[in-house]
C-alpha cells in the first residue's frame, strides 16, 4: 500500500508541474534568436528585445510558452529583468499569477518614472493621457497593461534608434503606426515589407494583443 500511495503522489506531483507550464504545441520561436528566420515587423521587434537583452536562449527559450500573449508581454519582460535584476522566469510567474503589469513594477520596486525617461513634454495620443496624469500623480499612478506595453516598447526601441523616446512616441500618434514598425523603418527589412504580420491571439508567431502598441 505504501509503495502505491508513493506512486500515486508522484504521479499527482508530475500532473501539477505539467499544468503549471503549458506548452503550445507546434509553437516555433525561431525569429527570436534567428532573424533570417523574422517574416514581420512584429517578429523583428521581438528579436531585437532578446538580441539586446543578453539572455542566452537557453534561458529564454523554456519560460516563453508560459507567456500567453508574446508580442505584448516578452518585451516588459525583459525590461523589468533588466532593471529590476530579477530572473525573467521569476518575472514570468508573477505574471502567470494574473497580475497587472503596474503591480509587479511595484513588486519589483522598478518606479514607473523608467517608462517615461526621455519624453519631457506631452507627446499627444496615444501616451498623452497617461503622461499628463503621471506628470499630476507620478506615486499614484496606476498604468494599464497596454498602456506598459506600449511605453516599454517605446524605451526599447528608443534604444536601437537614433531616435528619442518623445520622437517614438510623438511619431506613434502622428502616423499611426505601431512602435514595431517605425522602429523597422529605421533598421530596414530583409523580409519583403511586411509590415504588422498576421494579428495573432495568444501564444502566436509576433502576435498579440494591446491597444498601444
Amino acid at each position: 500500500m505504501r509503495i502505491i500511495g508513493r506512486f500515486i503522489g508522484s504521479f499527482l506531483i508530475v500532473v501539477l508541474l505539467g499544468a503549471a507550464v503549458p506548452v503550445l504545441a507546434g509553437t516555433s520561436f525561431s525569429f527570436l534568436f534567428n532573424r533570417d528566420s523574422v517574416t514581420n515587423d512584429n517578429q523583428l521587434f521581438l528579436n531585437l528585445a532578446v538580441t539586446h537583452s543578453g539572455y542566452e536562449r537557453a534561458t529564454l527559450e523554456p519560460v516563453l510558452p508560459r507567456i500567453s500573449y508574446l508580442q505584448a508581454d516578452l518585451p516588459v519582460v525583459l525590461f523589468l529583468a533588466q532593471e529590476s535584476g530579477r530572473p525573467v522566469d521569476f518575472i514570468v510567474g508573477l505574471r502567470s499569477q494574473g497580475l497587472a503589469w503596474s503591480v509587479i513594477f511595484t513588486q519589483l520596486r522598478v518606479p514607473v518614472d523608467s517608462l517615461f525617461a526621455g519624453i519631457d513634454q506631452d507627446p499627444g495620443p496615444p501616451y498623452g493621457k497617461a503622461w499628463g496624469y503621471w506628470k499630476k500623480h507620478s506615486r499614484e499612478i496606476r498604468l494599464s497593461d497596454s498602456e506598459v506595453s506600449g511605453l516599454v516598447k517605446i524605451q526599447l526601441g528608443s534604444r536601437w534608434t537614433e531616435a528619442s523616446p518623445f520622437e517614438l512616441a510623438s511619431a506613434r500618434g502622428r502616423g499611426g503606426k505601431s512602435v514595431a514598425t517605425l522602429v523597422a523603418d529605421k533598421q530596414g527589412r530583409h523580409y519583403g515589407g511586411k509590415s504588422e504580420g498576421a494579428r495573432g491571439g495568444r501564444k502566436g508567431k509576433g502576435g498579440g494583443h494591446g491597444g498601444h502598441e
